[in-house]
């Protein structure tokens, strides 16, 4: 009897062990993966980003935490997407969007209150209709529930003005977007980014140089080049690496500079 306690007791405390040791290293992975895919998608580097969802696809393998390696996963297939995009490659465009969607849903049928997801998840469903036109009826109704759920869950989150500021600032006036009404969202983006905390470290925490050069950007749309340049002095401020600002925004700001 003594015997089989002991041996019951030390296969808990292995357990307990080992437990910890996937903990660790779940945490440890996922920190190196999601750094590095911060400057893949900095640099908007493709061949990075494919490799990193390798780097993913291991971590999942862990069995810890799946729903939030999904919304990385997601992640990179959304932004592979917006690399298809920029090559017209819009068979791509399907395979990364679709996969994406997936990947959030999987996600949220996990974690169903984990905004990030869906806020993401409004994004991949907006990218449908460059090869799904026909659908615009679907993909707004879709879209549209993905944002309710979103600003339900986290009405303070800086992502989710971020991505609808996104969304606005390429949709034409007559559509209910423009440049106008995409500055307020990308200045509120801003403004909660300064008192956003993320749960863990393991948590989504990017986008406050992209809120700001956005602002910068629709400074520049509307001329005004002297607002633009106080806007990307404040992105370089909090992410002096950003080639966000670097490659996108201020190549923007010397073209129309006068």
């Amino acid at each position: 009897m003594k015997k089989t306690l002991f041996t019951l007791l030390v296969l808990i405390i292995g357990f307990v062990q080992i437990s910890n040791l996937y903990a660790d290293d779940y945490t440890d992975a996922m920190l190196k993966a999601i750094k590095k895919m911060g400057e893949a998608s900095d640099k908007n580097d493709k061949a990075a980003l494919l490799k990193l969802r390798g780097d993913f696809e291991r971590i999942l393998q862990l069995k810890k935490n799946e729903w939030m390696v999904n919304y990385y996963l997601g992640s990179i297939d959304y932004m592979l997407s917006r690399s298809a995009a920029e090559e017209k490659n819009n068979d791509d465009v399907k395979k990364y969007t679709e996969s994406a969607i997936s990947l959030f849903d999987k996600c949220t049928d996990m974690k169903d209150d984990f905004a990030d997801a869906y806020v993401m998840k409004m994004a991949a469903q907006g990218n449908r209709w460059q090869y799904e036109p026909a659908k615009m009826n679907d993909i707004i109704a879709k879209s549209t529930e993905a944002k309710d759920k979103a600003y339900k869950l986290e009405p303070e989150n800086p992502r989710y003005y971020l991505i609808d500021g996104y969304m606005t600032f390429y949709t034409p006036e007559s559509f209910g977007g423009g440049v106008d009404k995409a500055q307020t969202m990308f200045e509120k983006s801003w403004e909660y980014f300064k008192t956003y905390k993320p749960k863990d470290e393991t948590y989504p925490n990017w986008g406050n140089d992209q809120a700001a050069g956005m602002v910068a950007m629709c400074y520049i749309k509307n001329d005004k080049m002297e607002d633009a340049k106080k806007w990307i002095d404040m992105a370089n401020e909090v992410k002096p690496e950003s080639n966000f600002i670097k490659g996108f925004v201020m190549p923007e700001y010397e073209k129309n500079k006068k």
